[in-house]
């Protein structure tokens, strides 16, 4: 069976710089918030273009922590509903209230005109999911912002699937307010565990998540900031990722020439037309087909591994109940019809071949309506 995804042929070329990594952090007895640690914040910065970056234990982590450094609690926070949950989760968990806003049609991002509508004088900050990979363009959703409202909204990025995609020569983590990155092992950049890092170029915001990541201290044992918390990166996971960091860029270009063939074989592919964009990172081969049971079952009989990105609206969850009905028809329309195929840089030639194979034996099941 062609996986989905395997991180474990990438992590399995790499076992000798591995382990020498874990020697190096054994002979340093530092072992949380140490030198790799700072190491990797250095170069993550400097990789994304922002001022700060500060590792935290996981990507959902990184939204909740940014959404109490902009302090959202109790306030509204716009954001889609078709992006797997961790946004509304750290909604919640913090006591913030999720707004949802629908997404465009055509790339499943979010809808600056559905922002436009839905935001007021009460909006604390805006979400915005690079879904799939594909860059949203946050300066056109600030500057819709500002000319509605006449001032800014601090806008989140939520870049855990879009590590290096950029918009106008600026990565993303370094175009809006804060960046929030998921380095779980199946992301465009991925460790063996769970990991997270938030990027902003504010000073103050910088300061305050430093706080935030490790019990609210100020200094040790002096808690000054309220709702600390112990979230920080890994220090044996910070090694390996600036060791997988250097060569981001090249692995970002084999997941977009995967989904290239694949569009080429006639998949309806939503960011298809983005193979040769900046805008993409490739992380995942995302199709839009009406009769999906069927076509996952005939995959399945090919040795084709598919998923679904995702299967539910954050709405249809019970816990989001209480934030009132909104209707959502793109989200909805694209929800039942998402299928997502392999997309991986180790991906063997031959099983690119045969993904095509099968595309093209089954096209009638990947024409757009």
């Amino acid at each position: 069976m062609i996986p989905l995804a395997d991180p474990a042929r990438f992590f399995d070329s790499k076992r000798v710089e591995f382990k020498s990594i874990l020697d190096r952090m054994i002979d340093s007895k530092h072992f949380v918030l140490g030198e790799m640690v700072s190491n990797f914040e250095s170069a993550f910065s400097k990789y994304v273009g922002s001022k700060y970056c500060i590792g935290v234990a996981s990507g959902t982590d990184a939204l909740e922590i940014a959404l109490r450094a902009l302090d959202c609690q109790g306030k509204d926070v716009v954001l889609v509903a078709n992006a797997g949950g961790y946004g509304s989760i750290a909604c919640r968990a913090i006591g913030a209230r999720p707004l949802f806003v629908d997404i465009e049609p055509e790339t499943l991002l979010i809808s600056v005109q559905a922002i436009i509508d839905r935001i007021s004088i009460n909006t604390a900050a805006i979400v915005v999911t690079h879904l799939y990979g594909l860059a949203a363009d946050v300066k056109k959703i600030d500057l819709a912002v500002k000319e509605k409202l006449g001032h800014s909204v601090p806008i989140v990025e939520d870049c855990a699937q879009a590590h290096g995609a950029m918009v106008e020569n600026t990565k993303v983590g370094a175009i809006g307010t804060i960046g929030c990155f998921s380095f779980y092992p199946t992301k465009n950049l991925g460790g063996l565990g769970d990991g997270g890092c938030l990027t902003t170029n504010d000073a103050t915001i910088n300061s305050k998540v430093l706080q935030l990541r490790q019990y609210g201290w100020v200094r040790k044992y002096d808690q000054e900031t309220e709702g600390g918390r112990n979230s920080r990166l890994d220090e044996l996971q910070a090694g390996f990722l600036a060791l997988l960091l250097c060569d981001l860029d090249e692995r970002n270009a084999v997941r977009r020439s995967i989904v290239k063939k694949y569009y080429e074989s006639g998949a309806s592919l939503v960011h298809g037309a983005f193979t040769d964009s900046e805008k993409y990172a490739g992380h995942l081969a995302v199709c839009l087909v009406d009769e999906r049971p069927e076509l996952m079952r005939r995959l399945a009989e090919l040795e084709v591994s598919t998923a679904v990105h995702y299967p539910y609206l954050d709405t249809e969850f019970a816990a989001n109940r209480s934030f009132g009905n909104v209707e959502l028809p793109n989200s909805l329309a694209a929800k039942n019809k998402v299928l997502s195929l392999p997309c991986f840089p180790e991906l063997t030639e031959r099983e690119v071949d045969q993904v095509c194979r099968v595309i093209s034996k089954n096209i009638q099941y990947f024409r757009k309506s």
